[in-house]
Order: structure tokens, then sequence, then C-alpha cells
């Protein structure tokens, strides 16, 4: 499993490469992915997240995470030695960093769950209608508890935020 992390700016992040990195593969490990796999995951600024925002779902404001998938990990086509390209996740950090206290989380708590959305999306999971939403979510919320374990946090003390569906969306994504 290789977990590229780019940060060209050095825009301030609230948790280690490393564990960047542990939250990628955990999100793959919760899905039962066993082949190897590539991840990038960037860290841009609100104009560059804007700019991609406009771009791909023709919405211009910044928003806190996209995903971009490239290959499905059941490709048959791609060789069994050979790594997955799973594809590309892009954060924000101003935009999480903002939205935090609105769902009543810290940065870091925030950047978590939306690295683990990210990640969750590259494996084909979505929330466009309020069913997938909610099996998207019950799922982060799975993998955050087990994360919290690991670092020796109560994992009962986990939360996210309410359910969110984007229909308004479906037709620009």
């Amino acid at each position: 499993m290789d977990v590229l992390i780019s940060n060209q700016d050095e825009l301030a992040v609230p948790i280690s490469n490393e564990e960047i990195a542990a939250v990628v593969e955990e999100v793959l490990r919760a899905d039962g992915v066993t082949r190897s796999c590539r991840v990038s995951v960037s860290i841009v600024d609100a104009d560059e997240i804007r700019g991609l925002n406009a771009a791909w779902r023709d919405i211009d404001a910044p928003t806190d995470v996209l995903s971009f998938e490239c290959d499905d990990i059941d490709d048959d086509m791609i060789p069994a030695g050979e790594p997955v390209e799973l594809g590309d996740v892009i954060l924000c950090p101003a935009v999480i960093e903002q939205q935090a206290p609105q769902f009543d989380t810290t940065f870091e708590e925030e950047f978590r769950l939306m690295l683990v959305h990210g990640a969750c999306h590259l494996l084909g999971f979505d929330h466009i209608d309020p069913e997938e939403a909610r099996a998207m979510e019950a799922r982060e919320l799975e993998i955050l508890q087990e994360l919290a374990r690991k670092r020796g946090d109560d994992p009962n003390r986990v939360a996210i935020g309410p359910t969110t569906s984007h229909q308004e969306d479906a037709s620009s994504c």
C-alpha cells in the first residue's frame, strides 16, 4: 500500500503524514482490500480546491474534500502484481478548520473525517441519495471508531455530523 502525500505549500494540517497514511490504510482494511494499492493525498489551499470544484463539479466555491477515482479495485485487467491506482483525495485544511465548529468538532477530528470520507469515495461509496449517505456515514463512523481505539482514545466519543445527501449535486458529480 502506497499513500503519496503532497503538501507543496506546506499548509498546516492537524495530523502527521504517518497518521494520514494510517487513516487511508484503515479505510482499505475496513473494506477488505488486500490488493496492493496506491492513493494520492493532496493538501491544497482554498483557491486551488475552489478551482477544482468549479472545473469538475460546476460548483464555484471552495469545499473541504474532493475525490477523484482512477482504477477500480476489482479491475481484472490490472495484473495481480501491479498496484491498483485507486485515485486522489484532495483536502483543504482551511475549509475543514473553518467548518469544524459548525459540527461541534475539532480541526483534528474533522480532518480525519474528511480524509476517511474522501478515501471511501475511492472505494465506490457515495452519498447522492439518503440511503447511500446513511451507509457511507455508518462506514465512516466504524472506521473513525477503530482509529480512535488504535490511538488509545475512547471510540464512543467519536461522532460525525448529521447525515448529508447531495441530491442537488447529482447532475454535477
